[in-house]
């Protein structure tokens, strides 16, 4: 095939690729519309307790969309939906041409981040995908897409084009939900891959250094401004503590509410803790198996933070304080924050429990279900993506699959490891990984069995 027959080829693929994650995702956002979750309206609100990208997002929109209602919300699914069909295709076009794939196994690659999004749909029982919810995941999961294609091209091209990319994404998606911390995390397992690969360990150090300290300037610089202009005081975003409180109570027992010095605070506790024990939330009256004591974790981990100790600890509060939004907002964190520091010390051994819990939850969460089926399912793919990464590995060295495929593992250990640590698993929190998984998976497969077939041939 000459140049230009090459090249037209090449351009029918990518057209080819586009229009069908385009079709995928816009179908979706007109048949299911904008789905208004739980959590939607504290960003619709623009609360303290949320961080401030996707709330000026929503504001941005209802600003321009003023005189429609929520229409507003329309044009936010619409936006996500084609930031979605457009990072699937970024990444699986990319992939396409750097490893010259076939149209077919293309296809294979861009269904991953389609079916995982199919699944989320049908197979979780959601009334819709992220992308046409109004919730972070809508703008965080593809643009951690983009991010790793932006990382593999900087591993392979020493491109610091590609690396400032990444680190604006960065900053983006950690302002848009703290989770995304992990993708300094990545980006620290990238440029020591780096220092490797290309000899340049201190280059490698500074500007990693440089590059966290920017993109966590830049979040906290936006936070602090956002907060200004829309509650009238610089401040970082509240409720932070909220989550490994939530830990702390679960796992505590009555009697440790003695080593709450501050007598508020302690009356909060007891009165939080009685609620709880009251309804069988707390750790105690789970079963004894892993699977009894993660559902128990999961089904009421909400019931303790969401319906009893943040209404508890912010009644109290409003009650007993006087002053503006941010000032009542803060103090709450500051009882939970004593609340924390007097039990931590006694609870971390049934925090680290718990922890080793909802590590196995989430490693079985990322790549399927967790349901005692799929359990076994989860450990056996493991095994063989692990086992055809290794075989790849030691046949061709750290090539884009290789690579791509150890970045992943390297993001899904770091992604349910952080999650684990403060709140159960579920799909929200581990899908980020699921499609670059499962590409990964095609890819290590296609690359020792279908193309050491046709080599042999």
């Amino acid at each position: 095939m000459n140049s230009a027959a090459a090249k037209r080829t090449n351009t029918i693929y990518s057209m080819i690729l586009l229009a069908l994650s385009l079709l995928f995702y816009l179908f979706f956002a007109y048949y299911d519309g904008y789905v208004i979750c739980v959590d939607s309206p504290t960003y619709i609100d623009m609360s303290t307790s949320r961080e401030p990208f996707y709330c000026t997002f929503l504001a941005i929109l209802r600003y321009i969309f003023a005189n429609h209602n929520d229409f507003y919300l329309t044009v936010a699914i619409y936006i996500q939906s084609i930031l979605a069909a457009l990072a699937a295709w970024i990444l699986a076009d990319y992939l396409r041409k750097e490893l010259n794939l076939s149209l077919f196994i293309s296809l294979a690659i861009l269904a991953m981040p389609l079916a995982t999004s199919f699944l989320c749909r049908f197979a979780a029982l959601r009334s819709a995908m992220y992308s046409n919810s109004i919730l972070t995941e809508g703008l965080a999961c593809p643009l951690f897409l983009i991010f790793i294609r932006c990382l593999l091209e900087y591993y392979f091209k020493h491109n610091y084009k590609s690396l400032i990319s990444a680190g604006i994404l960065s900053f983006i998606m950690i302002s848009t939900r703290k989770q995304m911390s992990l993708t300094l995390i990545v980006l620290l397992f990238v440029c020591f891959c780096c220092a490797i690969k290309y000899k340049c360990f201190k280059s490698e150090v500074i500007t990693f250094v440089l590059f966290s300290i920017i993109v966590l300037a830049c979040n906290v610089i936006f936070d602090n401004g956002y907060n200004y202009l829309v509650h009238g005081e610089p401040a970082r975003h509240s409720s932070d503590n909220r989550f490994i409180a939530t830990m702390t109570i679960y796992t505590a027992e009555r009697e440790y509410g003695e080593y709450i010095s501050d007598e508020a605070v302690r009356n909060i506790f007891y009165d939080v803790y009685d609620s709880c024990e009251e309804n069988g939330f707390l750790k105690h009256c789970a079963g004894k198996g892993w699977y009894e004591r993660n559902d128990h974790f999961g089904n009421n981990y909400d019931n303790i933070q969401i319906d009893t100790l943040w209404p508890t600890v912010r009644s109290y509060v409003y009650a007993n304080y006087s002053g503006s939004y941010v000032f009542l907002e803060e103090k709450v964190d500051e009882l939970t924050h004593e609340m924390i520091a007097s039990l931590l010390p006694h609870v971390w051994r049934q925090i680290l429990a718990t922890f080793g819990d909802n590590l196995l939850a989430g490693f079985i969460m990322t790549v399927a279900k967790n349901s005692p089926l799929l359990i076994w399912y989860s450990i056996i793919i493991y095994i063989v993506y692990i086992v055809f990464l290794a075989i790849n590995i030691k046949r061709e060295g750290m090539t884009l699959i290789s690579f791509l495929s150890l970045l992943t593992l390297v993001s899904i250990i770091f992604n349910v490891a952080i999650v684990s640590a403060v709140i159960f698993c579920q799909t929200r929190y581990t899908i980020y990984n699921m499609p670059l998984f499962y590409i990964s998976l095609i890819l290590l497969l296609y690359n020792c069995i279908l193309k050491g077939k046709l080599h042999a041939k």
